[in-house]
């Protein structure tokens, strides 16, 4: 996004409108790979390894079909769906280009997503660093090389930034087929035989609540941030790419806790299926307590360079100035969303992902686009009070959360 920002920010808002389609179509796959996260970690936990095998296979079939009918679907009605999620006249061409190359990417990433979602189950969690740093270094390269015509490559713009995306992806997905081969050792490996092309829908099944609540946590997930960027994308180009900045900022501290979180999932998983709730518990306590220290590390950095990160985004003093106090307001929001995202996880690992959806429907998908609309029209805060709604959200969601999460019945969900 910094880079793209150099084209002007009506490339910087093109692509932003991208982001929320993007996570649409992935709802899907995400949910299955809760469902495979949930029952391979038991499986590995309750020392039934051919079985957590079968079950990757099966997920990652189910993954092949769903994603062709998915992504296929989002490259032919590309165009109007950039309409629906915002965009006008100034950016509709370039992100329905920047789009249609990057679902192409998507659908290798879905792929590599499944395979590191089981992976990181049975404890592998160096080979999705591994995949998603290698993605990430690809895609900053080819971006330095495709947006702006370096080295001799073509000048692409925004379709050079889709491109870069691309390529990202397809490295990741090779590492990971790379890495559950049969001769890579670890209890999970891919062998295409007639018998991984044969459907067994049972390990799906035996999930099938939990996939079907994750399904909905993602939906009213979706919705909820749907609703909150076409509230920002209302404002005009500029705030919308002011918004973006900032979310961009988010996004990136949150990915960083989805580390937390998802070392929760695997471990509250494995000792569950070893019969042992109370370590699970304590491997929970200890992910919160690394997840509120990550948070003031990382809020702490954001601040205290705010003018040199912003300014990766843009050169405009006055939309940097403009920038800062949206940021400070968004720290706030960030410091209790780590301590939500750790409960979330460690619930996802047990199989309790009911409680997570009935949250972010209450919080994400009605409070938070309300609260939001209230403080930028009727209050008159514009993108101040979108900002105000997000760290108002976030504080009542970690309430509600760890209400749940403290209550304990999740230590009891039989899979």
């Amino acid at each position: 996004m910094a880079m793209v920002s150099k084209l002007g920010l009506t490339a910087v808002a093109a692509v932003g409108i991208t982001v929320q389609p993007k996570r649409i179509l992935l709802m899907p796959i995400l949910s299955l790979s809760i469902g495979a996260t949930a029952l391979v970690s038991r499986q590995i936990g309750a020392k039934e390894p051919d079985k957590a095998n079968h079950s990757m296979q099966q997920f990652l079939l189910l993954c092949l079909a769903g994603g062709a009918v998915l992504y296929g679907a989002g490259f032919l009605f590309a165009e109007p769906f950039m309409c629906f999620c915002g965009a006008n006249e100034e950016t509709l061409t370039g992100s329905v280009l920047y789009f249609k190359i990057l679902v192409i990417g998507q659908f290798l990433q879905a792929m590599s997503l499944m395979i590191n979602a089981c992976l990181r189950a049975a404890g592998k969690t160096r080979i999705s660093m591994t995949t998603n740093l290698t993605a990430n270094i690809v895609n900053v390269v080819f971006n330095y090389l495709l947006i702006f015509g370096n080295l001799g490559f073509p000048r692409w713009g925004v379709a050079g930034a889709a491109a870069a995306a691309s390529l990202g992806s397809l490295s990741a997905f090779l590492i990971s087929l790379w890495s559950v081969r049969k001769s890579a050792g670890g209890p999970l490996c891919l062998s295409f035989d007639r018998s991984f092309w044969r459907p067994d829908p049972q390990p799906v099944a035996s999930v099938g609540s939990i996939t079907f609540s994750a399904f909905q946590e993602q939906f009213f997930q979706r919705l909820g941030l749907f609703l909150f960027t076409r509230l920002a994308a209302s404002l005009g180009t500029v705030e919308f790419a002011l918004y973006q900045m900032i979310m961009n900022i988010a996004n990136l501290q949150g990915y960083t806790l989805d580390g937390v979180a998802t070392a929760a999932t695997a471990l509250t998983g494995q000792s569950l299926g070893a019969e042992r709730p109370d370590l699970a518990e304590q491997y929970g306590k200890s992910a919160l307590q690394i997840g509120y220290i990550l948070q003031i590390v990382l809020g702490a950095f954001f601040i205290l360079f705010r003018y040199q990160i912003l300014g990766f985004f843009t050169d405009e003093t006055s939309v940097i100035a403009a920038g800062i106090p949206l940021l400070y307001v968004m720290e706030a929001g960030c410091y209790l969303s780590s301590g939500a995202a750790v409960y979330f996880g460690a619930l996802r690992g047990a199989g309790d992902t009911r409680a997570p959806a009935r949250v972010t429907l209450i919080i994400v998908a009605i409070v938070r686009p309300l609260v939001s609309w209230l403080l930028c029209y009727p209050a008159g805060l514009r993108l101040m009070g979108i900002w105000i709604g997000y760290c108002i959200a976030h504080i009542l969601r970690w309430l509600f959360i760890r209400r749940h999460y403290r209550k304990g019945n999740w230590k009891s969900i039989v899979i």
